[in-house]
């Protein structure tokens, strides 16, 4: 996340870091290895995407610097993806394994998923970063679930061959944010909004985080947190959201590794979200206090603000994986936590400078992120 952070270093003395952001990474080591998994059983179901035998419609992205193309005509039609990298300090190969997602016009739509999968494979360079950009498959589908008319939950899932059960869920079907639970609005981050507890919220079995314009001109965001109150260590988390749109707006889904000490902790960013371009999300790992971004993919698919989609993330002691609607998008076996880890959702304004940029005329205030519910698997 291009976020500021205020850590504490080793000699006690608070300073601010600024993570490098989304526009490369500084790498350690090989990542986006080579893992067509067997696939998040419990995901396309319950997620906003469609894949059927009539058919889809093919996709093509475009493709930067080096790049592979490969195509698979699976039972949702032909789906070409584009991988592109330049690995870190030590040049090598990188593979990332890609299989066809469909996404769905409207706030949601019914979903199945028996389509074939696509694979590209890209040999680095060396050099300072290192960015893996995909692109998936998009078609309509029909209006279906809504917020909060998601199934409940199963107790036991499979996601990449490993097997866990459902240990900490929140559907979001109360009247009240569960303050047990979750904290709201810290200080520290991000962008130029101020986050206001009042800005998150709960309606039609949704979490809601809004960002508004204020009346100085300013604007106010939203963020809601488990830390002290939730976490855990390994296992798979899942995220049924909608992103809002809007140049300048900020929506992020993340985990953050508890700290020790001076000991380096890890973030998980399991999306970042720049509203100017609502198809594309950015996945990637960090390491604190150094401000370390030690990977980041980037994943080009159907309009994230116009329907729900499930985001998965799993982890494991020597990989972590993303998915969306139930396909692989990312892998990374470098900067992966020791400590358990605690769930951050916000809504957030960038300002002028900033990766995002600030709002222009265009942007529509109040938006939401809409969170319809969050299931940890241990």
């Amino acid at each position: 996340m291009d976020r500021i952070r205020i850590v504490p270093s080793a000699l006690g003395v608070w300073m601010a870091l600024t993570a490098c952001g989304g526009q490369g990474a500084i790498c350690l080591g090989s990542h986006c290895a080579s893992t067509a998994s067997a696939g998040a059983s419990v995901a396309a179901s319950s997620a906003d995407s469609s894949s059927s035998a009539a058919g889809g419609s093919a996709t093509t992205g475009a493709t930067t610097q080096s790049s592979s193309t490969a195509s698979s005509p699976g039972a949702s039609g032909a789906t070409t993806g584009h991988v592109t990298s330049s690995t870190s300090r030590a040049s090598g190969t990188t593979s990332f394994s890609v299989r066809s997602s469909s996404g769905t016009a409207g706030r949601a739509s019914t979903s199945s998923s028996t389509g074939g999968s696509a694979t590209g494979t890209s040999t680095g360079t060396t050099g300072q970063a290192s960015t893996t950009t995909s692109t998936g498959s998009s078609t309509s589908g029909t209006a279906g679930f809504t917020c909060g008319s998601s199934t409940t939950p199963p107790p036991v899932v499979t996601v990449g061959g490993v097997t866990y059960q459902l240990t900490w869920n929140d559907e979001f079907n109360a009247s009240a944010i569960d303050t047990t639970q979750w904290s709201l609005a810290a200080d520290w981050c991000c962008g130029q909004g101020t986050n206001l507890s009042q800005n998150s919220y709960l309606t039609g079995g949704c979490l809601e985080l809004e960002t508004n314009q204020s009346s100085n001109g300013g604007y106010t965001s939203a963020w809601v947190d488990t830390q002290g109150k939730f976490d855990f260590r390994r296992g798979y988390i899942e995220i049924r959201a909608r992103l809002p749109t809007g140049q300048g707006l900020w929506p992020g889904l993340w985990l953050d590794e508890e700290q020790t000490g001076s000991t380096p902790y890890a973030e998980f960013d399991i999306l970042e979200l720049l509203g100017n371009d609502p198809t594309t999300i950015y996945e990637t790992n960090h390491l604190w206090p150094a401000g370390i971004q030690v990977h980041q993919c980037v994943f080009t698919g159907t309009d994230f603000s116009g329907a729900f989609h499930v985001f998965g993330f799993q982890i494991q002691a020597s990989q972590i994986t993303w998915y969306v609607d139930g396909a692989e998008t990312c892998t990374s076996t470098q900067g992966i936590n020791t400590n358990p880890v605690y769930i951050m959702f916000d809504n957030s304004v960038g300002g002028v400078g900033s990766w995002p940029g600030a709002p222009n005329a265009n942007t529509v205030f109040p938006s939401y992120l809409d969170i319809d519910y969050v299931r940890v698997y241990e």
